[in-house]
């Protein structure tokens, strides 16, 4: 399956972790407390999709 252009999985480090996915149209953000899930889920929502993880820090 070729990765799909509106497919995206991006990590973002804030206060906590999160884990933004875009699929087929829709955007879901997972809260996570540990570094360690958050990179886990997201590597995981990367590969099903075909696309790379994209490290986003948010500043104040």
């Amino acid at each position: 399956m070729a990765p799909h252009e509106h497919h995206s999985v991006e990590i973002i480090r804030d206060a906590k972790w999160a884990v933004r996915v875009t699929a087929y149209g829709n955007t879901l953000t997972f809260p996570f407390a540990a570094e360690e899930y958050a990179r886990s889920y997201a590597d995981g929502q990367a590969f099903r999709l075909g696309v790379q993880v994209i490290e986003l820090k948010k500043t104040a």
